[in-house]
């Protein structure tokens, strides 16, 4: 099988900001040559979510010279001295050669992050060609994360389905680890920067899990060896991201309180609500007022526990959707003329019997959504597809048959459009 998975990369979004020399200067220079490559003009784009947070990150020089100050004023080694652990490169066009260097992973076990990463797991993850996955974050000293209220901050939200999203500070980098078989074959970093756009990399393992070193801009296939099989991975290009890790999106993607609001089944991670754990270390600018926003049901069985007994097909199926497609299919989005966010109604999500934008893939009659009928419904067709039409377009070359059955069973049980 060939694994193709999107990787967090990317510079989106151009704009002049104030901040220090050696990472400004450079990451500025890198989010223009952006830019220009794909033929667009700077903007004066927000930070990741609204010019109406114009304090959403922080001062890197301080941050550093606090990381200094933790390290009893010793410089740090490598290219990024006196940066904190897990920090950006200074030069976003120039990353580390080693995952090692980068200091995102425990210097003895060096396939586990650091002891400045913050694990967590997502209710609904994205299909990633069934790899195992770890998620971490590391914030930058003194940097907090902002909840989103959309009754407070309108500005900020595109309706109410974007109320509890999380925007993190300038420096923070976040981490992922992919693999097979109790062996990892990748780990990626998403990093932010200070022209309010986000850069990443990926990074090879080897087989025998000593170490693993960058991998090209133009990324690279390999054929893995887990000791149990050969698995067929796909390191993307740095800037195919660009189609999923967007401002609209919110870059980082994954955690937003819908997400996050859930006790972790991994024991690594402890016992404790992770919202309630990530309050109780500070970690936010203001402690997330309770109750938290429901939380998105896990939708296939044997994933992180399975959904709860009491969720319906509906719920199941719409929250695959949200993880899986509507970072794209959103009102500000890439393709706007849907909107799959979980929280938008049936019928504003412009599925039911609406004419396909982007074709049937030779389908005759399809819709968007034909109820009863997942066979006439693109949004079926094209998760039960390869190569051209499908969707989402990168990040997956393998079919999720268990979603392909769910959302099967969600569309016949749809009697008529509203």
């Amino acid at each position: 099988m060939r694994h193709a998975i999107l990787s967090v990369c990317g510079l989106r979004s151009c704009r002049r900001v104030a901040g220090p020399a050696a990472l400004l200067g450079l990451a500025v220079a890198a989010g223009l040559s952006g830019c220009v490559s794909k033929g667009l003009a700077p903007t004066d784009a927000a930070t990741s979510t609204d010019d109406a947070r114009p304090d959403s990150g922080i001062n890197l020089d301080a941050a550093a010279d606090a990381a200094a100050d933790a390290n009893d004023g010793r410089p740090g080694d490598g290219a990024d001295a006196g940066a904190w652990p897990c920090a950006p490169p200074s030069d976003p066009t120039q990353p580390h050669g080693s995952l090692a260097d980068t200091g995102c992973m425990d210097d003895v076990h060096v396939t586990s992050f650091a002891a400045s990463a913050h694990g967590y797991e997502l209710n609904s993850p994205l299909w990633s060609d069934g790899a195992d996955k770890e998620r971490a974050f590391v914030l930058p000293p003194g940097g907090k994360i902002h909840v989103v209220s959309c009754a407070a901050e309108p500005n900020a939200c595109v309706g109410m389905a974007d109320d509890g999203k999380w925007v993190f500070p300038v420096g923070t980098t976040f981490v992922k680890s992919f693999g097979f078989d109790g062996k990892l074959v990748e780990t990626r970093l998403l990093v932010a920067l200070p022209d309010g756009t986000w850069v990443g990399y990926s990074y090879q393992w080897n087989e025998v899990q000593t170490g693993a070193m960058l991998v090209g801009a133009s990324g690279a296939s390999v054929s893995f060896n887990t000791g149990s099989r050969t698995v067929e991975w796909t390191y993307p290009s740095r800037r195919d991201c660009t189609e999923c890790h967007t401002r609209s999106a919110g870059w980082s993607l994954g955690p937003v309180m819908a997400q996050m609001n859930r006790v972790p089944i991994s024991a690594a991670l402890g016992t404790q609500n992770q919202i309630d754990k990530f309050a109780a270390d500070r970690l936010f600018d203001a402690a997330p007022a309770k109750p938290y926003r429901a939380a998105l049901v896990t939708p296939v069985q044997g994933q992180l526990g399975g959904p709860p007994r009491s969720a319906t097909v509906t719920e199941r199926a719409r929250s695959y959707i949200h993880a899986n497609c509507a970072f794209c299919h959103r009102p500000d989005g890439e393709f706007r003329g849907v909107d799959l966010r979980y929280d938008t109604t049936f019928t504003d999500t412009m599925l039911c019997n609406a004419i396909p934008a982007k074709g049937t893939l030779g389908t005759d009659n399809a819709t968007n959504l034909t109820p009863g009928h997942p066979e006439l419904s693109t949004i079926w067709l094209r998760m039960n597809t390869l190569g051209n039409g499908r969707m989402p377009p990168l990040a997956s070359a393998v079919i999720d048959q268990d979603a392909v059955d769910l959302v099967g069973q969600w569309i016949q049980g749809v009697q008529a459009c509203p």
